[in-house]
């Protein structure tokens, strides 16, 4: 996950994570989709989603108030190529991995420590330019709870991400 000044890019979203024990609602400060490929191929590609939360007037549970933290995200989905106008309407799944004891480099939450996000949808609702609205939902690991004693964490994010041009 790339780092960025607070506040930088407000997307106008939220982030969204439904823990046991109440909601954790934050603004979104950032969001980009852009396009990994290897340079000069017209293979494979990989769609990247990253997202981060704004720790600033986020609204925490009880149990995490003090940490301070803000979420983020991000998710890889490998396709055989990308068609830029083509993506309002698409649903991408990413199912990532089947337990917490894996480890994935395509599909991650970051909030105390890193843990895996499970069961990705990103819909793409619509398009102003080079700004698309989503909206994607996951579920992990409680993000205070490491040992599987709680249920597990659903994540809802939706705001306006950022396309990003291919890199190479």
């Amino acid at each position: 996950m790339r780092e960025r000044a607070a506040g930088a890019d407000r997307s106008g979203g939220r982030f969204v994570l439904h823990r046991f024990n109440g909601d954790e609602v934050y603004r979104i400060a950032f969001a980009d989709i852009w396009v990994c490929a290897a340079e000069g191929s017209e293979g494979p590609v990989t769609l990247w989603f990253e997202v981060a939360a704004d720790s600033d007037g986020a609204r925490r549970c009880e149990d995490t108030e003090a940490l301070g933290m803000a979420p983020t995200a991000e998710v890889g989905v490998e396709l055989p190529g990308i068609d830029v106008d083509a993506l309002v309407g698409r649903e991408f799944v990413m199912p990532g991995v089947r337990d917490d004891d894996e480890d994935s480099c395509m599909s991650l939450l970051y909030y105390c420590e890193h843990q895996p996000l499970r069961d990705n949808r990103i819909n793409v609702l619509s398009r102003d330019g080079d700004r698309f609205r989503l909206r994607w939902t996951a579920r992990t690991q409680d993000v205070n709870y490491y040992d599987g004693s709680k249920p597990p964490t659903r994540i809802e994010i939706e705001g306006d991400f950022l396309f990003k041009r291919a890199r190479g």
